[in-house]
């Protein structure tokens, strides 16, 4: 098997006598050589080497900094490092950065390949001469890390598992026991995938094959998962891989968090939206109940009584002299202008025919007022279907539309708009076009009615009816929006 390599080292005679001393070697070849740090760090995400050949000491990236971004560009490549320095502390950081091997320039003629092949063999290899004092301190630091990676897999809260390339358990932490129900010998060689639900198990194997041939850093998922008793818990489960010590086998580290609570704070969450649309719904049908009673008592009362009083001046005037003709006629004037405004103020409020002659007569009248309001040309075109709706639901939905219309003319600015009302199958659509300036998308921007939060609010109350709201807006294009409803079965 042939081992691919990258030279990097800043000087072109030394990578002229590095790569004459490698050709000799049948089984190694390199790919690639550059002579700066940084260009080493590009190119290796290109080559994707099996060895890094590093100057320690090139101009750029310096010393350890080398080491660590080659180390984090080169998942899979070993990086082995040459310098003229010897001293011990040095070559401890080197290896402690991620290098797995240190070759002394003068010695890399009888040593780089020898190291080239060791670290391929996922072993350290240190220079003839370093090793004896090296090797101690070496040593100390493993133990060290040992001890430190111990203290945390020990103790942490979270379920901490080592897995092999086949996605089997090498090893687990007591809260993972805790967790799953099982003690050490049970969950070791047990694969992952054994506690998941069984429609999940194929992603998941997915997931972890991407991680094995190098196409994913990590993942991360929410599931469900199984203890020994058959308890069914949420968790959250991260999966690396693992470099260590003394991992020869152990190829990646998952660590699964219980979000049981966090999950049903979410369901409690959900319950609370669920119930807050609903009382958004029900304070909207008040609203309109309670407009409905106010332009009912203005008709039935006030209306009344008005026209009552120009009916009995009418016939006063009748009655009266010709010189007392004209303070009845400015009196009859003023009740006719207050019939009027009370006729208008009744409309506002709920406009009577959306209760007598239905949805699509309303829609009309609705265009009109805004139409002379506002100086836009509207037009309102219907299909012959028939499209039965709730009270309710033909209530809100042209409250919505009310307000839609008004906010799209204010903001958007068209000199045209077309509503269309149409069926389809057992909704209802109503398709508001315009050729104003666009919605903003990214944040579906609307002016906020003093009733509502502008799209969001609208986005909502449909949905609690079962429908929904659609905007498709484009530059030079304006803004279509469409609410569709369920129809009443």
């Amino acid at each position: 098997m042939t081992t691919r390599i990258l030279l990097v080292d800043a000087h072109e005679i030394v990578r002229q006598g590095l790569r004459a001393l490698l050709d000799k070697e049948a089984d190694f070849e390199v790919v690639a050589e550059v002579e700066t740090g940084e260009a080493a760090v590009r190119l290796v995400l290109e080559t994707k080497p099996d060895v890094v050949i590093l100057d320690l000491t090139m101009a750029g990236l310096q010393g350890l900094d080398q080491v660590h971004q080659l180390v984090a560009a080169a998942i899979g490549s070993k990086v082995v490092g040459l310098s003229i320095y010897s001293d011990r502390r040095f070559v401890a950081e080197v290896l402690k950065a991620g290098a797995f091997g240190y070759v002394l320039k003068e010695h890399a003629f009888e040593e780089l390949a020898v190291a080239i092949r060791a670290v391929q063999a996922n072993k350290t290899y240190i220079s003839t001469g370093l090793s004896g004092f090296i090797i101690q301190d070496y040593i100390e630091l493993i133990r060290d890390s040992e001890i430190r990676f111990r203290t945390i897999f020990e103790g942490s809260n979270l379920g901490i598992a080592l897995v092999d390339k086949d996605g089997r358990i090498v090893e687990s932490n007591p809260a993972l026991q805790e967790l799953l129900g099982y003690s050490q010998e049970e969950l070791r060689s047990k694969e992952f995938t054994e506690f998941i639900q069984p429609e999940e198990v194929a992603g998941c194997k997915d997931l972890f094959q991407e991680l094995v041939s190098g196409s994913r850093k990590s993942y991360r998922v929410e599931k469900q998962y199984r203890g020994k008793d058959g308890h069914l818990a949420w968790g959250r489960l991260l999966v690396s891989p693992f470099r260590g010590a003394g991992s020869e086998g152990q190829f990646a580290i998952g660590m699964l968090e219980d979000i049981g609570e966090q999950k049903q704070a979410e369901a409690k969450l959900g319950d609370y939206q669920e119930k807050l649309r609903s009382v958004a719904l029900e304070l909207s049908l008040t609203e309109e109940r309670e407009r409905r009673r106010l332009a009912t008592d203005l008709h039935d009362h006030v209306g009344q009584i008005l026209a009552l009083a120009q009916i009995k001046l009418g016939a006063l005037r009748e009655s009266a002299a010709n010189g007392q003709v004209g303070p009845l006629d400015e009196i009859r004037q003023l009740i006719e202008q207050t019939i009027r405004y009370t006729r208008s103020v009744g409309f506002e409020l709920s406009p009577p025919i959306l209760y007598d002659l239905g949805f699509e007569a309303a829609v009309e009248w609705l265009a009109e007022q805004v139409q002379e309001q506002h100086g836009v040309h509207i037009k309102v075109a219907a299909d012959r279907s028939l499209k039965p709706l709730n009270d309710e639901i033909r209530i809100l939905l042209f409250q919505l539309l009310r307000e839609l219309l008004t906010n799209m003319v204010k903001r958007a600015k068209p000199n045209n708009v077309a509503i269309l009302i149409s069926r389809n199958g057992s909704s209802m659509g109503v398709e508001i076009d315009n050729d104003g300036l666009e919605v903003d998308l990214g944040t579906e921007t609307l002016a906020p009615s003093p009733n509502g939060l502008g799209l969001f609010s609208i986005r909502e109350r449909l949905r609690y009816l079962g429908g929904r709201l659609q905007v498709e807006s484009a530059p030079g294009h304006g803004t279509k929006m469409s609410l569709w409803v369920p129809l009443k079965t």
